[in-house]
């Protein structure tokens, strides 16, 4: 009887330890220190905006919300009272075409960088969200 109970809690324990090695990107810090993003595109003549609210990061810190065209950051956010504010300058992909624009967050408290998983392209004096309805874009960890 006593070698069956060891059996169990052998089996117990490889469940517990099994579950507990499961790694949510959500939950579980990364190793990413701050990417230290800077505006690389000097445009003032376009611009767009967006208002959003970002769920990535549980402990209530605010982190680092960018767009970027490509390699080139047009924009960081400003956050206030739990929204970001960002406006945007385009880059010329290819010279005269627009590229997409794709947002990173920065996560502080996951120390992660998370890319979203849709883009959409740059419109002058375009806007993305509103105070009373934030644009929510949906995330994946960088690669």
């Amino acid at each position: 009887m006593l070698q069956v109970r060891n059996y169990s809690l052998i089996v117990l324990c490889a469940v517990l330890f099994a579950s507990c090695e499961q790694k949510d990107p959500y939950v579980n810090p990364g190793n990413v220190e701050d990417p230290q993003w800077k505006i690389t595109v000097d445009t003032t003549d376009m611009t767009a905006s967006m208002t959003a609210i970002v769920k990535v990061s549980f402990t209530g810190k605010q982190g680092t919300l960018a767009a970027f065209m490509g390699d080139d950051c047009g924009g960081i956010a400003d956050y206030i009272d739990g929204l970001y504010y960002l406006y945007i300058s385009p880059s010329a992909n290819g010279g005269s075409v627009l590229a997409n624009v794709q947002l990173r967050f920065y996560s502080p408290d996951l120390k992660r960088v998370f890319v979203s998983k849709q883009t959409f392209p740059f419109v002058n004096d375009g806007n993305q969200g509103s105070v009373s309805a934030p644009f929510t874009p949906e995330w994946e960890v960088a690669k």
